[in-house]
């Protein structure tokens, strides 16, 4: 059977466990992460074309919810952040999988910054995903990764 785009994050759903890697000071070439666990609950709405997950960070005291949502006219998923902090749905990434790999990419600011944003979704291996998220200070030419997420069953 052919896998259509409403099948992409199918292997998101569910109860996770997620070790993160998230740069101390991003955007002055540091290389010290600091390393945490979350848990994380995603599942599928509107027959696939609405993806969302919620995450308790509770050695941050908050939770953040990621909504993605497919649009069939561009053939492209569109991906929002917001945390229960400031309650503000922040500027989303465009994009694709292709052979199970997704890359989404748009602009935004890191503090004063202007920035561009990519996440990759690596889910070839649908039993332990990962996601990164790289800023490019310099429009695009150079990207440095900030923040990994790998995913494994409770």
């Amino acid at each position: 059977m052919h896998k259509t785009a409403l099948q992409d994050f199918e292997f998101n759903q569910g109860e996770w466990i997620v070790e993160h890697r998230r740069l101390q000071e991003r955007g002055k070439g540091s290389d010290t992460w600091d390393q945490f666990e979350t848990r994380t609950h995603a599942q599928l709405l509107m027959g696939g074309s609405v993806s969302i997950d919620e995450t308790d960070f509770p050695q941050s005291g908050f939770k953040g919810m990621s909504v993605r949502v497919y649009d069939p006219i561009q053939n492209r998923w569109a991906i929002y952040w917001i945390n229960s902090t400031d309650g503000v749905l922040q500027p989303p990434v465009y994009g694709r999988f292709h052979q199970g790999l997704g890359t989404f990419e748009g602009d935004d600011l890191d503090g004063e910054r202007p920035i561009k944003v990519r996440f990759e979704w690596d889910a070839r291996n649908p039993a332990t995903p990962r996601w990164s998220q790289a800023f490019s200070y310099d429009a695009g030419t150079s990207w440095e990764v900030n923040w990994t997420m790998d995913f494994r069953r409770p």
